[in-house]
């Protein structure tokens, strides 16, 4: 499957986009459905979300994955995750099909400039990084957040981060670099006056929970759980830069003309049981509290009517529909229509889209599976995985199953779940491979996220080193000789591969050290053949092999071991570089 060529995209462009509006779209990271204070959170203060709520069209029936990659890969795509192939965190399932187009190249398409500013969540390696896919502007991090494998010892109050593929270090706070950056270069694109696509991906209130002080201490006081706090306090910081960028729309003049979507990614992390908004589930469940999610759609000029609540079922895979028809843009060739509906009909008539189905789920930890965490739903009725059945109207906290009692709407609802299983099922273990050898990523690198069916994302399982990997599945562009690098820890670091980790992180905040493994040898196998052996270098920082690659999809799968030959773990980080003959 090729990649869509920027040429391409751009022989779509019609007419100059100069009058069009401004669209930006800001998206939490594990803030839930109840985290608001206009959504009856009894110690929540969010002034600047509030307001935001009562200007708005409010969805009030939407939906997301219950995590994070998921909701993100939908976003960009208006297709379901099990389609658009980046449905897990980890395990090398995290990345969106190259022949299928994203919201970032649409926009380009139709004339806009595009900038992203924090997680981008859906790939760290060509072709899957955010300037691969339609943002021609990207100032963000790597991996699901600041504490992954591949940031490491990243830092909240002091937050490394790439500006395009340049590494750069900030003396702000992570939520406070995004929204400064966003705006800087919205400045930009005003005096310019070209149309622009902002999407501000805060990695926050996700853990590691490190919010700055003064918002700490609102809290602090009001929850047993310093946790809780601490993840309230995050809230806080959002909104208060949320209030920033309000003031600098209204300053610049650019408020009445710019589309403002605010989302959060998926069911809270924290605090359910202080206040759920009466749902069942948190992140990560298939319940409505796993999935349940704000989106508030604000454009003074637009046609959208009084702000008010619209209750029709509605999904994260809407949105690139509903731009698309929002603004008449032309869509650049992809493989798969949407399986989003637009909403703009909803706008103009509330019970336009009243009998549509939709379905929420996510392929798990590892691999997808049919009625895993799944839900279809139908204006109030809710079918979870194949056998449980709720009315929302009746039990909103999905207490009592109902399966029995309607079997018709049951059987209605999984025939639904069933025709989508089927349209995805030959596809399943079709995994988005990697591609090295190609001049956009002269060196490639690779890491335990991106193991096959391997759960092992983070920097604490990292440290831990309790895990026999899986393979890399890599695409070659070049066939020919390439230099393999294996390391235990980050290549940035340059640490010994039988050090123990660092115990803070670059900002000074402390960290788990890890098991340090007495690690004398390294060992490469191409699609599982027989194994490469090699020792560390002079420095003992890495282990350098050189391999012979055909073109096409291959496996590569690297193991650590000690001085005796046993195997103690997985390589977890590795790079490849295609060596001129």
């Amino acid at each position: 499957m090729k990649k869509l060529t920027f040429a391409i995209l751009m022989t779509v462009l019609t007419a100059s986009a100069a009058d069009r509006p401004n669209v930006i779209i800001l998206i939490t990271d594990d803030q839930g459905f109840g985290d608001l204070s206009c959504h009856g959170h009894p110690i929540l203060e969010t002034p600047a979300f509030d307001a935001l709520h009562r200007e708005s069209v409010r969805l009030g029936n939407f939906h997301v994955a219950p995590v994070c990659t998921p909701t993100r890969s939908e976003l960009m795509t208006g297709l379901y995750a099990l389609r658009n192939k980046a449905s897990t965190v980890p395990s090398a399932r995290n990345w969106m099909r190259r022949d299928i187009v994203t919201m970032p190249e649409t926009f380009l398409a139709n004339g806009y400039a595009t900038g992203l500013f924090g997680k981008w969540g859906l790939g760290d390696a060509y072709p899957n990084r955010p300037m691969d896919r339609g943002f021609v502007h990207a100032i963000w991090h790597k991996g699901w957040g600041l504490a992954s494998e591949n940031e490491y010892d990243n830092d909240y109050y002091y937050t490394r981060y790439l500006d395009g593929t340049e590494v750069k270090y900030s003396d702000r706070f992570c939520a406070n670099l995004w929204f400064d950056e966003a705006m800087k270069w919205m400045d930009q694109k005003l005096e310019a006056e070209q149309p622009f696509f902002t999407y501000i991906a805060l990695n926050t209130p996700h853990s590691p929970f490190h919010p700055l002080e003064e918002d700490f201490e609102k809290y602090k006081h009001k929850v047993e759980d310093e946790r809780i706090a601490k993840f309230y306090g995050l809230i806080g910081n959002a909104d208060e830069n949320f209030s920033r960028l309000e003031e600098w729309l209204e300053q610049r003049g650019a408020k009445d003309n710019t589309i403002v979507l605010f989302m959060n990614d998926n069911g809270t992390a924290l605090g359910d049981g202080i206040y759920n908004a009466g749902m069942r589930g948190k992140k990560g469940s298939g319940y409505e509290g796993g999935h349940r999610a704000f989106c508030f759609l604000r454009w003074p000029n637009g046609d959208l009517g009084s702000p008010r609540t619209i209750g029709t079922v509605s999904h994260v895979v809407d949105l690139a529909p509903t731009f698309v028809d929002l603004l008449n843009f032309k869509v650049p060739a992809t493989a798969e229509p949407f399986d989003g509906l637009s909403l703009v009909p909803v706008f103009k008539d509330a019970a336009a889209l009243d009998e549509r189905k939709a379905i929420v789920q996510f392929g798990g930890r590892t691999k997808p599976e049919k009625y895993f965490r799944s839900s279809v739903m139908w204006k109030d009725w809710r079918l979870q995985g194949d056998s449980e059945l709720y009315n929302l109207e009746n039990d909103p906290s999905q207490a009592a199953n109902v399966f029995a009692e309607y079997p018709d709407i049951a059987r209605e609802l999984k025939g639904y779940y069933d025709a989508y299983w089927a349209s995805i099922e030959a596809s399943i273990d079709v995994i988005e491979p990697i591609v090295v050898g190609n001049s956009a990523e002269p060196i490639t690198h690779l890491a335990c996220s991106n193991w096959l069916d391997a759960d092992f994302d983070n920097r604490d399982k990292v440290a831990g080193a309790d895990s026999m990997g899986g393979p890399w599945h890599i695409e070659v562009e070049k066939e020919g000789n390439y230099r393999v690098q294996l390391s235990r820890w980050p290549f940035y670091m340059n640490r010994p591969l039988s050090a123990i980790g660092p115990g803070e992180t670059i900002g000074g905040m402390p960290i788990d050290l890890g098991v340090a493994m007495p690690i004398a040898l390294g060992t490469l196998s191409l699609n599982g053949g027989a194994r490469m052996v090699a020792k560390p270098n002079h420095e003992g920082t890495l282990i350098e092999l050189t391999i012979e690659m055909p073109l096409g999809r291959q496996t590569l799968q690297a193991w650590f071991h000690d001085d005796s030959g046993k195997q103690l773990s997985g390589a977890f980080y590795a790079t490849l570089a295609h060596l001129p003959n």
